[in-house]
């Protein structure tokens, strides 16, 4: 199972790729290996280059949401605000964790095609408002 299997805890783990796609004047990509603990209220993501280099952590609680990169850090107002920033896209995080779970979870303007979780692999797609945003997720085994 990829992540998907019940745990006691509120918080999982997962691991694997990652590529944004904004379909924005100009068009902006980003992909990365990451490695994802935590839930929608608190968590830490990490992203890596092929190589394995940490590009950059991604940190949020109640408290607070922050960018670190090498030895420099941003905070924002919430994890909407980060990724609309790096990605030029709020993604709907409280639904990415239900998609990674497998659980079908409605977010306005987003799709998200669960079909080929089971095999690690999810892709969300938001088609308004413009412009079309695209996530692909490839995850590891454990």
């Amino acid at each position: 199972m990829y992540g998907i299997a019940a745990q006691a805890s509120s918080e999982k783990q997962w691991q694997g790729r990652i590529s944004v796609t904004v379909q924005s004047d100009p068009p902006r990509n980003m992909s990365a290996g990451f490695s994802l603990d935590g839930n929608a209220r608190q968590g830490e993501l990490n992203l890596f280059s092929p190589l394995g280099t940490t590009l950059a952590t991604l940190q949020w609680n109640p408290n607070f949401t922050q960018w670190l990169q090498g030895s420099q850090y941003r905070r924002f107002e919430s994890m909407a605000h980060l990724t609309e920033e790096v990605t030029g896209a709020a993604i709907p995080i409280d639904a990415m964790f239900d998609w990674l779970q497998g659980k079908s979870t409605h977010s306005i303007g987003w799709q998200a095609d669960l079909s080929a979780i089971h095999q690690g692999t999810l892709v969300a797609k938001r088609s308004s408002p413009e412009p079309l945003v695209i996530v692909r997720i490839k995850l590891e085994a454990p």
